[in-house]
């Protein structure tokens, strides 16, 4: 690792982390920009055709994932000549397949509300189906790069940071499934997937200094 770097570094990409996250994590905007589809329907009724300011959410959604393609590139640069090689390319390659899984998904948007008439369902709408399975591609990629980064890094931050993703996500899954749809669940599981997002910099240095030195933090 060049330690001569490391302020600098951990600088830059602490800034590409959070930004990151921060963009992924633009339902909020939603209520300003078109508050219908904020109260009735789930995050991507805001990148569906046709409605308002979609452009906005799409374009978060896609430079959140950009982002962190760049951060991935640069941690795999810093550390390559780590011992931990396997531990590092396990977490970088779920992330990356949870920011391409987020590109596609988000280049595939709804056509149509669920629930509106004359809307087909998933079993009707391939691009609806695929729209979802690579939405919870994104989600579980995402969920294993952080679960690794917590076993390797037992830390109070992250073993908070994955029960929250884990229950707020299987209650994201349900109100999708739900013919009466909700977003409640979903609005918290996106901002932990923001935070995961924004941490992932700080955790795998953290889990690389653990293994270093022979330590392991409690859980």
């Amino acid at each position: 690792m060049k330690r001569n770097s490391a302020p600098g570094f951990w600088a830059y990409t602490a800034v590409i982390a959070v930004a990151a996250g921060l963009l992924y994590s633009s339902w909020p905007l939603g209520y300003l920009l078109n508050p219908a589809a904020s109260h009735n329907g789930l995050a991507s009724a805001l990148e569906a055709l046709h409605q308002p300011y979609n452009w906005v959410f799409i374009a978060a959604d896609v430079g959140s994932s950009l982002l962190m393609l760049l951060l991935c590139w640069l941690l795999w640069r810093y550390y390559r000549t780590s011992k931990h090689q396997k531990f590092l390319a396990f977490v970088l390659i779920n992330v990356i397949v949870f920011a391409l899984g987020t590109i596609a998904d988000t280049l595939l948007p709804e056509r149509c509300l669920p629930g509106a008439v004359g809307c087909p369902s998933w079993q009707q709408d391939h691009i609806l189906l695929a729209h979802g399975i690579l939405s919870i591609l994104a989600s579980v990629c995402l969920f294993l790069a952080l679960l690794f980064i917590w076993w390797r890094n037992r830390t109070p931050l992250f073993y908070c940071l994955m029960v929250g993703y884990s229950i707020f996500g299987l209650l994201s899954l349900y109100e999708a499934l739900s013919p009466t749809r909700g977003n409640f669940s979903q609005h918290y599981y996106i901002t932990l997937c923001g935070l995961g997002s924004a941490l992932i910099p700080y955790g795998i240095h953290q889990a690389l200094l653990e293994g270093a030195s022979g330590k392991k933090s409690s859980p």
